[in-house]
C-alpha cells in the first residue's frame, strides 16, 4: 500500500459535537448540525470496513465509537484493518459477497473499478451536491473517483501541492557563491561544486551533489516538463505519452549522465535505497534531495530530521527549489491526485436512502477544517472530535497533537489520523509552520510553503479515467523504462540510443496504453491542465 502518502498526512478529519450545539460551536462548523436530520429515535446500524494507520487499531464500541452512536444515533460497528494487511482482507472480504455499508480504500486502483464496474458500490451522483464539504472537490477529483461517469466514491480531499518537491543546501550555495538554479545547466555547476569544492569545510572530498536513488528515486524532475510520470508532452500524432518517454526525459537523463560522469552523483546510487540517501543528508554530506511540508520532520526513518542535520552541520539552511523554466514556457510541478483514500458505499443500500443520507451526512458533518490557530479545546467541534484535551490529544506550546490514545478516545480516528479536518484546498499546508516543534522545522515549513503556494501544478489527464489496459501493462512497462534510463545515467547504454529506447518501449505494450489511455481522454473531453498559483 502507499505508506509514505500517509506519511505526509499527520492531521484529520472532524466530527460532530455533543448534542447541544454552542455558538461556539456553530461558528467552527459553517455546515451546521445537519447529522439530526434523519434521526427518528431509532438507532440505525452501519457497518463499516476500513484500512489504518492507527497505533493502537481503533476497536470497535471504545470510547470515540460511544460517542458517534451517541451524536448521530446510529449504532456504529467500525472494523478496521492496519494498511499493511488491509489489501488482502479487502479482496477476501468483497470476494465473500457480505459487503458491509461503507467500504474504504486508499486509491481508485483497478480493484476499485472492477467492483465498481461489477456493481458492488452505490453511484452517488444524486447525492454529493447536497453536502457542502463534499463541494469543495474539484471535478477533477470526482473525475478520478469515477466509473463510467458514475461517481462510485467520497474522496478525501488532499493537498494536489503535496508531495516532496526538490530541497538543496542554501548554506551550501552561499558558502561557494552560488545562486540558486533555475535551469539544469545552473544545477550541472552546482550540483558538481558541491561534490568538489568541499563545501562542508572538512578539506575531505566525501560530499554528494545530487541525491539519486535506486529505481531513480527521486524523480529529479524540476518541473512538468521533465517528469517521469505524468502524461505532458505528445507525439508526432499529437497524442499524449508517458513522461519517461517524452523529450523533457531525455533531457533530464543526458544531464544525469553528465553529473554521474563528474562525480556529483553517488557512484553506487543504483543500488542503494532512498532511506540511505534521507541518512546521508541528515549526516550533512548530501546538498539537494527531497523533502515535503510536515510537522515532525524527522519522526519517520525515511525523512528530513532537521535536528540531526542541524547537529551534525551546525548553520545548515535547506531551501526548496522553485520549478524551473520550461523550453515551452511552462513553469510547475505536477500536481498530486488531489485525494487520499475513498469512502464507497454498498450497492445493497440502494433502496434505503435514509440511511444513505445518515452516512453521508455524518461524513460531512466529520469533515470540516479546523485551523492549526484554532486545534485547542476552545473549541469545542475540535475537541469532540478529538477526544478531548489530555485524553486523545495535548497541547504542547500552542500546537495540539495527539497522545498514544487517540484512536481509543477520538470519534475522528474512526475515519483519519490527521488533526485539523477536512483539507480544503492548500488552507493546510500553512498550519505545518505553527505546528512545528523546533525553529529550524518552522523556518524550512515556511519557506516550502511559501514556495508551493507561488508555483503552478500540472493536473494530469491520466489520473481522472480508468484504463484496463493501463493498469494491465504500466507497471511491466515502468520496471523496463527505469532500468533502461537507469543505463543510460551510467554509462552502460549510450544516450544516442533514445530513440531506439522508446521505440522498444512502444513494442512492449506502450502503443496499445498510449492509444487506449488517448481514446479515454478524448471520450471524456478532458485534458491535461494547469492549476494556477493563487497569488
Amino acid at each position: 500500500m502507499k505508506k509514505y502518502v500517509s506519511l505526509f498526512l499527520a492531521a484529520v478529519l472532524c466530527v460532530g459535537v455533543l448534542s447541544a450545539c454552542s455558538s461556539k460551536e456553530d461558528k467552527a462548523s459553517s455546515n451546521g448540525d445537519k447529522a439530526s436530520s434523519t434521526d427518528s429515535g431509532k438507532k440505525t446500524e452501519i457497518t463499516w470496513f476500513d484500512g489504518t494507520w492507527s497505533t493502537p487499531v481503533p476497536e470497535p464500541g471504545n470510547e470515540g465509537v460511544q460517542k458517534i452512536n451517541e451524536k448521530f444515533n446510529i449504532s456504529f460497528k467500525p472494523q478496521f484493518i492496519p494498511f499493511d494487511l488491509y489489501d488482502d482482507k479487502l479482496t477476501v472480504k468483497m470476494a465473500s459477497g457480505d459487503i458491509p455499508d461503507v467500504i474504504g480504500t486508499e486509491g481508485a486502483d483497478a480493484n476499485y473499478v472492477k467492483w465498481a464496474k461489477q456493481g458492488a458500490f452505490l453511484p452517488l451522483n444524486d447525492y454529493v451536491q447536497q453536502y457542502d464539504t463534499f463541494k469543495a472537490i474539484p471535478q477533477s477529483v470526482w473525475d478520478a473517483v469515477s466509473v463510467d461517469g458514475k461517481i462510485y466514491g467520497i474522496p478525501l480531499y488532499f493537498p494536489s501541492s503535496g508531495g516532496k518537491k526538490p530541497i538543496i543546501r542554501k548554506d551550501w550555495l552561499d558558502k561557494l557563491g552560488l545562486k540558486m538554479p533555475t535551469n539544469y545547466e545552473e544545477l550541472k555547476e552546482v550540483a558538481t561544486a558541491f561534490a568538489t569544492k568541499d563545501p562542508d569545510g572538512n578539506g575531505k572530498n566525501d560530499t554528494v551533489g545530487l541525491g539519486l536513488a535506486k529505481g531513480i528515486v527521486y524523480d529529479p524532475a524540476f518541473g512538468a516538463f521533465w517528469s517521469s510520470s505524468t502524461w505532458y508532452h505528445k507525439n508526432d500524432d499529437g497524442m499524449l505519452i508517458p513522461g519517461q518517454i517524452g523529450k523533457g526525459s531525455k533531457e533530464k537523463i543526458t544531464v544525469l549522465n553528465e553529473l554521474y560522469q563528474a562525480g556529483a552523483i553517488d557512484k553506487d546510487w543504483p543500488t542503494q535505497p532512498y532511506n540511505e540517501v534521507f541518512k546521508a543528508f541528515n549526516a550533512g554530506k548530501v546538498g539537494i534531495w527531497y523533502e515535503q511540508v510536515g510537522i515532525n520532520k524527522g519522526a519517520q526513518s525515511g525523512n528530513l530530521d532537521i535536528p540531526t542535520l542541524t547537529k551534525n552541520a551546525p548553520g545548515a539552511e535547506v531551501a526548496a527549489i522553485p520549478a524551473f523554466d520550461a523550453p515551452d514556457g511552462s513553469k510547475g510541478y505536477v500536481g498530486g491526485s488531489g485525494y487520499y483514500r475513498i469512502w464507497m458505499l454498498s450497492s445493497a443500500l440502494k433502496n434505503d436512502d435514509d440511511k444513505v443520507k445518515k452516512i453521508l451526512e455524518m461524513m460531512d458533518y466529520m469533515e470540516k477544517y479546523v485551523p492549526a490557530q484554532e486545534q485547542n479545546s476552545s473549541n469545542e467541534y475540535f475537541d469532540w472530535t478529538n477526544g478531548g484535551e489530555g485524553k486523545g490529544y495535548k497541547v504542547t506550546d500552542g500546537a495540539a497533537e495527539p497522545t498514544e490514545e487517540f484512536s481509543k478516545y477520538a470519534p475522528l480516528a474512526n475515519f483519519n489520523e490527521k488533526l485539523g479536518g477536512w483539507i480544503e484546498g492548500d488552507k493546510s499546508m500553512k498550519d505545518y509552520e505553527i505546528q512545528s516543534k523546533t525553529p529550524e522545522s518552522k523556518a524550512f515549513n515556511k519557506n516550502m510553503v511559501d514556495m508551493l503556494q507561488k508555483s503552478d501544478f500540472y493536473i494530469s489527464p491520466v489520473g481522472r479515467i480508468h484504463s484496463t489496459v493501463y493498469d494491465s501493462k504500466i507497471t511491466a512497462l515502468n520496471e523496463f523504462a527505469t532500468n533502461e534510463l537507469t543505463k543510460m545515467i551510467v554509462g552502460q547504454r549510450p544516450i544516442s540510443d533514445w530513440d531506439k529506447f522508446v521505440d522498444e518501449y512502444m513494442a512492449k505494450g506502450g502503443k496499445q496504453v498510449v492509444e487506449d489511455v488517448n481514446n479515454l481522454i478524448n471520450e471524456a473531453k478532458i485534458q491535461g491542465e494547469w492549476k494556477k498559483a493563487e497569488q
